[in-house]
């Protein structure tokens, strides 16, 4: 959602001079001088007046690329606002240009007063800082009462100690490179270290300007532009910074994107009209225009990764295949097929199901058992390698499975806490993208499972792995399985359920675990296996739904759902069911094992000659689940 931005400063009218050769003249120094003398011979002077600026010109451009915008002269953000009604508080402004050069002429700040928007913006961006000394101390003073605004503002154009008390409420900041303000805090000795100490005082975004080049940088990443303003830098350079501003909190994660829209808006305006950026969108994609961008460096920071790649992995209408059976697991499975279990049955078993065709298009990820991530294609390729190459993450199982939780009968916690790290640190160097770690409880009414202690033990186990995981830049996936075998009523699995999961978000708060980069894995609500009365697809969604919208924070990245032992079928319809009662807070999708890869065991049996029929019922099944994204 795009927010709401204020402009403040001085609403002028701008009349731009291109002084001709003959206006500039040498002293006994030979310094240059320019003749300003404003008299008859001002008509040989290239003039272009009543051009609107200031806040103004910025207002125009936000409102352009579709924000709510308002300004200090239009501060009801009235649409078709008519400036000339303000004419009397717009300030003259004579702006000198000479090869490119551009210097202002303009009095001293009126005492314009501060007036309150109507309602408190989530951006202000200080377009013009000459302010009045009444004008200031109103402005700091409404900043004391909206603690949660942010600024964006040119450190050329403040005073050194304003400067620096708007750092603490600084978003984005632009920089005159040349000009070194500020020296005391931003390191100039190259591009990098100037937007590296910036980024360290809080800002998330820096700009520099030095001459023609225009240097873009934030956590991740920094490229740089060269630019041509033929028409009038001063003019161009305030449509860019504007232009900058309203494609960066359009989409933040572009930055070469947002680099070259905000050029182009820039060269291609005239005094009369300024090019939107729908417009400057379809100029860059013409094949004869080049406006080529390079990146300095793209060396994303932790936080920044673990919300993309938590973000790609329940982005629809991809879900996650849980290919991480442990050895007794596949041991079963293999069972029913008669085959034996053997280390290379397992690794033709998955390279099966990895070398389907498409899988791509339908997968964002797969997790791996430990064993898997040491095993290579039939061509010698490493799996991990493997599908990366297709675009697929790569995840694995950290849990060291479950043991019997002493002193509670038929109750068991997860094991693997002791060798986290050392896997963590393994895992992290080999380019592993995400993990996954699974706690079970079971429903017993007669033995009243799952108890507190139970609860509390696993969960606790869940919220350390999520945060270590988070600490070497690995999405965590928590997975706190009530398991579906049972006689256990929809309504008795609804109460577990929401016990569960409030339980654990308290957990996650506790130890500071990231919910943007972390996602859910999730039993859904329905009647146990072995109950008589089976709960219907529209039941379960209903019941699902209801506990996430009152205890899954809107922050939480997303949530996957486990088969858990339902059949290929209803595992799709349940989830087709809970897509339709959507749109949602978090992303949703599947990660289910059983109920994709079933009808595949049954068709390959083991056997080479099967494996085509086999990786056709998978995609098969792999596109049915996807498509279930999608509301029907």
């Amino acid at each position: 959602m795009k927010p709401t931005i204020l402009s403040i400063g001085n609403a002028t009218k701008d009349n731009f001079l291109d002084i001709q050769n003959q206006k500039i003249y040498k002293d006994e120094l030979n310094d240059f001088h320019y003749d300003l003398t404003f008299d008859d011979s001002t008509l040989n002077y290239q003039k272009q007046a009543g051009v609107y600026g200031g806040t103004i010109l910025s207002e125009k451009i936000f409102t352009a690329a579709h924000f709510k915008a308002f300004s200090s002269a239009n501060p009801n953000g009235t649409s078709h606002f008519e400036y000339d009604e303000i004419n009397s508080n717009l300030i003259d402004r004579f702006i000198v240009s000479y090869k490119g050069k551009s210097f202002i002429l303009t009095s001293n700040p009126r005492s314009t007063k501060w007036v309150s928007p109507a309602f408190p913006p989530d951006l202000i961006y200080i377009a013009d800082a000459n302010f009045s000394q009444n004008y200031l101390a109103d402005f700091k003073k409404y900043l004391r009462e909206n603690p949660k605004i942010e600024l964006v503002f040119n450190i050329a154009d403040l005073i050194p100690e304003l400067a620096h008390e708007f750092f603490i409420r600084a978003n984005l900041v632009f920089v005159d490179f040349r000009k070194q303000n500020l020296s005391d805090l931003i390191d100039y000795s190259s591009y990098e270290n100037a937007i590296d100490s910036l980024i360290k005082t809080g800002v998330r975004g820096v700009v520099i300007f030095d001459g023609s080049k225009i240097i873009a940088g934030n956590k991740e990443k920094i490229a740089s532009i060269e630019t041509n303003f033929e028409l009038n830098s001063f003019y161009q350079n305030n449509i860019f910074q504007a232009a900058f501003v309203a494609e960066n909190f359009s989409n933040s994660s572009k930055l070469e994107e947002n680099l070259q829209v905000a050029v182009t808006i820039a060269n291609k305006s005239d005094f009369n009209d300024i090019l939107k950026p729908f417009y400057a969108h379809q100029i860059l994609n013409r094949k004869n225009y080049e406006l080529p961008v390079d990146v300095l460096s793209n060396t994303p920071d932790i936080e920044t990764r673990l919300h993309k790649t938590a973000a790609k992995l329940v982005m629809r209408p991809k879900g996650i295949f849980a290919a991480d059976e442990s050895g007794g697991n596949i041991h079963k499975k293999f069972e029913t097929i008669g085959l034996e279990d053997t280390f290379e049955n397992r690794r033709a078993y998955r390279e099966m199901f990895f070398k389907t065709p498409d899988i791509e298009n339908y997968l964002s990820g797969i997790i791996l058992f430990e064993e898997t991530t040491e095993q290579n294609t039939s061509e010698g390729i490493n799996f991990v390698k493997y599908l990366k190459n297709r675009g697929i993450l790569v995840g694995v199982k950290l849990d060291g499975g479950l043991q019997p939780l002493t002193g509670f009968e038929g109750e068991t916690i997860s094991l693997g806490l002791d060798s986290l790290i050392e896997k963590l640190q393994k895992y992290s160097k080999a380019g592993i993208d995400f993990a996954k770690w699974r706690v079970a409880f079971e429903i017993d009414e007669e033995k009243g499972t799952p108890s507190e202690a139970a609860i509390a033990s696993n969960l606790r186990v869940l919220a350390q792995y999520a945060k270590a995981c988070q600490n070497y830049g690995i999405v965590p996936i928590v997975e706190p399985e009530v398991v579906y075998s049972g006689k256990h009523t929809i309504k008795q699995c609804r109460e577990v359920t929401e016990k569960i999961l409030k339980k654990l978000f308290e957990e996650l708060e506790m130890f500071k675990v990231d919910l943007k980069g972390t996602i859910l894995k999730t039993n859904m609500v329905l009647a146990g296996s072995e109950n008589e009365i089976q709960s219907s697809s529209r039941e379960v969604a209903r019941e699902t739904v209801s506990i996430f919208k009152k205890i899954v924070p809107k922050e939480l990245a997303g949530i996957v759902f486990l088969s858990g032992g339902q059949t290929t079928t209803q595992a799709t319809d349940n989830l087709q069911e809970i897509t339709n009662l959507g749109p949602f807070d978090w992303g949703l999708t599947y990660s289910y094992a059983r109920a994709l890869q079933m009808p595949a065991l049954q068709a390959w049996a083991g056997k080479p000659e099967n494996v085509q029929q086999a990786q056709l019922l998978f995609l098969e099944r792999v596109a049915a689940n996807s498509h279930a994204l999608y509301k029907n």
